[in-house]
């Protein structure tokens, strides 16, 4: 990415996070923490996270409160078929990665619990038409 331009910018990582800021001037040190704390998720996802594709986009937002710069950032985390959406308007791009990480994080929590209680309710139904069966 080219530090110190307005435009649109493009970074990839190893972990398959891709960074893109849109019209918001992006220093190495903000990416590398946004990074850093948007790559939690991951790791609650096991071996999964190693195919998951994380697309991030910061750009500027409306000014709202006493905020003159707000920062918008946008999460996309594609695994397995599933795609998590998390979104923040914070003062700061640190400020945004915190709430954005909270939100992604309770999404796959959530699933997970879904995707849990799904199969232990089919799997108690298959006992019970098998108990039928005697």
């Amino acid at each position: 990415m080219k530090s110190g331009t307005l435009g649109t910018a493009v970074t990839e990582h190893t972990m398959n996070i891709t960074i893109k800021s849109a019209k918001y001037k992006l220093a190495p040190e903000t990416e590398a923490l946004i990074e850093e704390k948007l790559a939690a998720p991951l790791r609650l996802l096991g071996e999964e996270g190693e195919k998951a594709l994380l697309e991030i986009e910061v750009e500027h937002a409306p000014p709202e409160g006493r905020s003159a710069e707000p920062c918008r950032l946008v999460a996309r985390l594609s695994v397995g078929g599933k795609v998590f959406h998390a979104e923040a308007v914070k003062p700061t791009p640190a400020s945004a990665a915190d709430r954005v990480r909270s939100e992604l994080e309770a999404e796959i929590r959530r699933s997970r619990g879904r995707a849990r209680r799904l199969m232990r309710a089919g799997s108690m139904r298959i006992k019970r038409i098998l108990r039928l069966g005697r």
